[in-house]
């Protein structure tokens, strides 16, 4: 299953900036696992996104509690479970699940 997961920022930037460092080697764990396709920061809003993959949305939550921007109640968390439809050829089949590749 994918989810697209929105870190909504809600604490000044010098208070994020430090705990960037943390966030990113979680990032980094989380990429190592198999969990996070990508992530960033988003451009037109404060925030942040990740496009995640688990196979259940417990070990995905219970994951997405050790991110030090979470944990310190540094963001809101907004988790939507999307169900592929259709997808690029480009996308892996292993993300995709049943979608229809165009």
């Amino acid at each position: 299953m994918l989810y697209a997961i929105t870190l909504n920022y809600g604490s000044e930037p010098d208070i994020l900036g430090a705990y960037v460092d943390a966030h990113k080697l979680w990032l980094g764990e989380m990429i190592k696992k198999g969990h996070v396709i990508f992530a960033g920061p988003l451009r037109n809003k404060p925030g942040g996104f990740i496009l995640a993959t688990a196979s259940d949305s417990h070990i995905l939550q219970n994951e997405i509690e050790r991110d030090p921007f979470v944990r310190f109640g540094l963001v809101s968390v907004d988790i939507a479970v999307i169900e592929p439809a259709i997808c690029s050829t480009h996308f892996l089949r292993e993300w995709a699940g049943e979608a229809k590749a165009l």
